[in-house]
């Protein structure tokens, strides 16, 4: 399998590309100057494209990824609100981009040439919304708002419009921040981080979806002041990881047989305001993105335990904020 990890570094306007071989070692490929600064950046579902959303001129940017994963500027269009996390539906047809700042979220078709067009839907009136996904039956867009401790859920229509469900909007604990989700591989269950209690909600879909457990991403005896930022699980389902920038560690959660139950298993430091990582496609490496050191970590993840060993770090741009993962 070839692999290809993309780095978003915002403030120097980069995207570094790197090559990782069988054993996690990183190659550099590329770097790409951005005509603004990189937000967020999702994959298309052939891979062919790589969509980057950018402020300060707020557009999403379209670049064509080629056999060895270099990119190649295709196509921009600008969009009405600064983006902070891009998604796609599961049929590759529309574009979901919400915004903190705006307090809306966008929706942009793309065409059968897989290039994103101007938008059809702003649903306005979010609070804080920092990112939205697309169910496993695609038919509902879940999207944390964490200016309002709610997710907030929404049909998605045949035309690519959203019609908000009301009835089914989830509240989370006061002052908790919903920040960014993790679906389970197999499962019908979703976990939830909560970026200002640094928590974890884990919701079972009964006829809807209900909270079945509430954990700290630290230990009980731990202290810190509260600013989680991301969250993955392993392809295989056993193991979920999210990152404390306050502290800069990685958390690491055994998943029951069942998806149903969370432990926290350790905490790992890792490269300063981890804001962003990922998980490579085989569940075998985590690369980490660190705000403040302007590096990134690539940790090897034991098949069994789960456990994180830091094998190397890389210099990447500055600020990097952004770890997307593609394999061929």
């Amino acid at each position: 399998m070839y692999q290809v990890i993309y780095i978003a570094s915002s403030w120097n306007y980069k995207i570094h590309v790197w090559s990782m071989n069988q054993s996690g070692e990183l190659t550099l490929l590329q770097t790409v100057t951005t005509p603004d600064q990189v937000q967020t950046m999702v994959l298309s579902h052939d891979k062919k494209y790589l969509y980057v959303g950018v402020r300060l001129n707020v557009r999403i940017i379209t670049y064509q990824v080629e056999k060895t994963g270099i990119l190649y500027l295709k196509s921009e269009i600008p969009i009405p609100s600064i983006p902070v996390h891009l998604s796609l539906d599961r049929n590759g047809k529309y574009l979901f981009i919400p915004s903190y700042h705006q307090n809306n979220l966008t929706v942009l078709p793309i065409n059968s040439n897989g290039i994103p067009q101007s938008a059809i839907h702003v649903v306005e009136g979010l609070g804080n919304p920092h990112s939205s996904y697309i169910d496993i039956d695609n038919k509902q867009l879940w999207v944390p708002c964490l200016g309002e401790d709610n997710i907030r859920l929404f049909k998605l229509n045949k035309d690519g419009r959203l019609t908000e469900s009301s009835e089914d909007k989830i509240s989370t604990e006061k002052g908790s921040g919903p920040r960014h989700i993790a679906f389970h591989p197999k499962e019908k269950i979703i976990y939830c981080l909560n970026e200002l209690h640094s928590t974890i909600n884990v919701y079972y879909k009964y006829t809807c979806y209900r909270q079945i457990q509430h954990i700290n991403i630290y230990p009980e005896e731990k202290k810190i002041f509260c600013w989680a930022a991301d969250i993955h699980i392993t392809p295989d389902g056993r193991h979920l990881y999210a990152s404390e920038r306050s502290d800069s560690y990685i958390s690491h959660f055994l998943i029951s047989n069942n998806g149903k139950t969370l432990t926290l298993e350790n905490i790992y430091p890792t490269v300063k305001q981890p804001r962003s990582f990922n998980i490579d496609t085989t569940g075998r490496f985590l690369i980490s993105s660190g705000q403040k050191t302007n590096n990134i970590a690539v940790s090897a993840i034991d098949s069994i335990t789960g456990k994180l060993t830091q094998i190397n770090c890389y210099p990447v741009g500055n600020n990097p904020i952004w770890v997307t993962v593609l394999a061929f």
